[in-house]
C-alpha cells in the first residue's frame, strides 16, 4: 500500500471534496464539447441514433392530383456507450497531517480531481484517432490547408457548427504547430523581431500566446493528445462537431469523491471515482489530423 505518510501534507476533510470538484471542472477540456447524456436511474447504457443522410436526389417532382408513390427510407444505426468506473485512491496518514504545514486535503483534492479529469480527456481524445476522414499524415508538417481541409470535410458532411479543433502543446505552440503558422519569427538584419503575422490571429498569438479560433473553428488544448503516435513524433489532433462523440454519464453523476477512516493504519482513504463510457456516434462529423511535431 502506497501511503502519503510523514511530512507530506496537512488539511481538513471538508476542503478536499470541494477542491477535487473544482480541479475536475478546471482541468477537463472535452466534456463540454461532446454529446453527453446522463443515464436514467436503473440503467448504465445510453444509445444515440445515427441517421443515414438523405440526398437531394431523393426529392422528386410530383404531378398535381396524383399520388406520389416513391418512398424514401429513413434509417438509423444505434451507437451505445456503457458506463464504467474510473478510480484513483490516496491514503494520508495522521502523522503526515500532524507533521507538515502544507494542506493535505486541498492538495489531495487538486491531485485527484485533475487525475480523473485527465482520464476523461484521455478516453475521449483517443476516439479522435478513429475518425475515418483524415487530413495531413505522419511525417508531414501541418499547414493552414490541412485545417481548412478538415473544415471542408465537416461542411460536406453537413455537420452542425460549432466545430472544435483539439491539439496538444506541440500542436498549438510548437514551431510546426498553430503558432508556427500564425507568427513568422524569422529575424531581419540585427533586429530580432517577427517577420510577419497572419492578421488578427497572428497578433493574438503574439500578444496573448493563444488563439481562440481560426476560420470559425474553436481551438482547444489538451495534455492528453498523443504527441508521439506509433513512436513517430506525430501528433493526433482532430476536428469535430459535437455530434461526433457521445459520453454516457452515470445516473448519480459524472464524478464523486469519498473518504473512509482506517483506524488501524492511522490514516484516511480518499477515493475519487468517475462514472462514464464513451463512443464515436457519427464518424462523418469528425476528422483526424495526424501531423509531424518532432
Amino acid at each position: 500500500m502506497a501511503e502519503t505518510d510523514t511530512g507530506v501534507a496537512q488539511g481538513g476533510l471538508d476542503k478536499v471534496i470541494g477542491d477535487a470538484i473544482i480541479a475536475f471542472n478546471v482541468a477537463n477540456v472535452m466534456y463540454p464539447l461532446v454529446s453527453a447524456k446522463i443515464c436514467p436511474p436503473g440503467a448504465i447504457t445510453v444509445q444515440w441514433p445515427e441517421y443515414t443522410a438523405v440526398a437531394s436526389s431523393s426529392v422528386g417532382a410530383a404531378t398535381d392530383g396524383s399520388d406520389y408513390t416513391t418512398v424514401t427510407s429513413v434509417t438509423t444505426t444505434a451507437r451505445s456507450a456503457t458506463v464504467s468506473e474510473h478510480v484513483i485512491r490516496a491514503d494520508v496518514t495522521d502523522l503526515a497531517v500532524m507533521g507538515n504545514a502544507d494542506d493535505v486535503a486541498g492538495n489531495t483534492g487538486d491531485i485527484l480531481g485533475n487525475a480523473v479529469a485527465a482520464k476523461l480527456d484521455a478516453d475521449l481524445t483517443t476516439l479522435g484517432k478513429s475518425f475515418s476522414q483524415t487530413e495531413c499524415s505522419a511525417g508531414t508538417q501541418l499547414t493552414l490547408d490541412h485545417i481548412f481541409g478538415g473544415l471542408r470535410q465537416l461542411r460536406a458532411a453537413n455537420a452542425p457548427a460549432p466545430y472544435n479543433l483539439v491539439m496538444s502543446d506541440e500542436g498549438v505552440w510548437g514551431d510546426k504547430g498553430i503558432q508556427g503558422l500564425l507568427v513568422d519569427v524569422a529575424v531581419t538584419g540585427s533586429n530580432s523581431k517577427p517577420g510577419s503575422l497572419l492578421g488578427v490571429q497572428g497578433q493574438e498569438m503574439l500578444s496573448r500566446g493563444w488563439v481562440t479560433s481560426l476560420g470559425g473553428i474553436d481551438i482547444y488544448f489538451s495534455n492528453e493528445i498523443d504527441d508521439d503516435v506509433s513512436s513517430g513524433g506525430d501528433s493526433a489532433s482532430f476536428m469535430f462537431s459535437r455530434g461526433a462523440l457521445g459520453l454516457a454519464v452515470g445516473p448519480q453523476g459524472l464524478f464523486r469523491i469519498e473518504t473512509e477512516r482506517n483506524a488501524s493504519f492511522r490514516s484516511t482513504e480518499y477515493v475519487a471515482t468517475g462514472f462514464w463510457g464513451e463512443v464515436e456516434t457519427k464518424d462523418a462529423f469528425g476528422v483526424y489530423i495526424l501531423h509531424d511535431v518532432s
